[in-house]
């Protein structure tokens, strides 16, 4: 994940401090958290620069995050003992977990579309099954995705949002689209953040580079990788999809 690491210092950007807060994430799996019970102990595994493991935390959590970013954990830990909660961290990538994560866990979040940077089917299997390692029998772990057949179809170039301003300065970030010839092929993400300091405006720019999938061959990959009971909220149309295995 070393494509983060430049990037880990101004990837707050990309979102609203809403949304950097991680309740959006409490929102979406509000269900699979009141399953698992307030006593769960919870592995972030994509765990960015922090928002959600904190969320987590705050609620009463046993929560561990980890990342393959170096930059990323540094981030992150600054944003917990920011937040004076106990999260501990490791950097390491999905296979690697057994070795570094404390398990087992009683759920397993990779979001925000982390499993896209999966190089090939291979590596995705071998990520899976790192993270089944630290699952306890009946755990869950949850995946969510882009829905690139969608992404495909529409090919949108150019994707805006919303100026965000922090401490006096305002960044527009802009996600640049750059499609190959065919859908297996790795997509590049350039993403640009516009600064606006005083009146004078600086550009800064990130290329992330993503490798698209299907929904059955993550579904596929699950199964391999010793996963059952896979569920999906998947729709044509939708921007993204959430896959929950056991």
């Amino acid at each position: 994940m070393s494509q983060y690491d430049e990037f880990a210092v101004n990837y707050h950007w990309l979102y609203s401090d809403y949304a950097c807060s991680g309740k959006p994430y409490l929102e979406q799996n509000e269900d699979v958290l009141k399953d698992a019970g307030p006593k769960a102990r919870i592995l972030d595994c994509s765990c960015g620069i922090g928002g959600f493991a904190i969320a987590l935390a705050k609620l009463g959590y046993e929560v561990t995050g980890s990342d393959g970013s170096p930059g990323m954990i540094e981030q992150a830990d600054l944003a917990i003992r920011n937040a004076s909660v106990d999260v501990p961290l490791q950097c390491c990538t999905w296979e690697d977990l057994p070795a570094h994560a404390s398990g087992p866990f009683d759920l397993v979040f990779c979001l925000g579309n982390s499993i896209g940077h999966t190089r090939n089917g291979e590596e995705m299997l071998r990520s899976l099954r790192g993270i089944r390692a630290v699952l306890k029998s009946g755990g869950k772990l949850i995946v969510d995705s882009r829905n690139w057949e969608q992404i495909w179809k529409e090919k949108v170039r150019f994707t805006p949002y919303p100026w965000r301003e922090r401490a006096g300065q305002r960044c527009l970030p802009i996600y640049i689209w750059n499609f190959p010839e065919r859908f297996e092929d790795p997509h590049t993400i350039e993403v640009l953040l516009v600064f606006d300091s005083d009146g004078k405006v600086s550009v800064r720019s990130y290329p992330m580079v993503y490798y698209p999938f299907r929904l059955e061959e993550l579904t596929e990959r699950l199964r391999s990788a010793g996963f059952m009971n896979i569920q999906d909220r998947f729709s044509e149309g939708r921007e993204g999809y959430r896959v929950i295995a056991s």
